[in-house]
């Protein structure tokens, strides 16, 4: 019988031919949501400056540390930050939980996807 501490893979000292082996046999893992799941999560509107926020006061995109543009399209998460749309997006494709949160309850409403 095979004890857990044996199913354990040190991929991390893996060669690129023993990874690609690897994923032949395990397939592909899919963590993130769906694109349809994503746009539900999604809270859409168009960032406007105003006068009260200086680049000092406003927070950038925190997935890819850029500034907001006027008529940037943005998506709000049930957590309450924005984010670029796209960014948010790609994120939650490869991710179930916000960027900005990473405690266990931040994951999104429960929703996953199977596999």
């Amino acid at each position: 019988m095979m004890g857990i501490s044996d199913m354990r893979l040190d991929v991390d000292n893996m060669s690129y031919e023993e990874l690609l082996a690897l994923e032949e046999r395990i397939g592909d893992v899919k963590i993130g949501l769906t694109v349809e799941s994503i746009m539900t999560l999604l809270k859409q509107k168009k960032y406007m400056a105003t006068e009260i926020e200086t680049p000092s006061n406003q927070e950038p995109c925190c997935v890819c540390q850029e500034e907001y543009g006027d008529g940037d399209d943005l998506g709000t998460l049930d957590c309450g930050h924005d984010f670029h749309r796209d960014c948010i997006k790609q994120w939650l494709m490869q991710k179930t939980y916000a960027p900005n949160v990473r405690n266990s309850s931040s994951y999104m409403m429960g929703v996953y996807e199977d596999g």
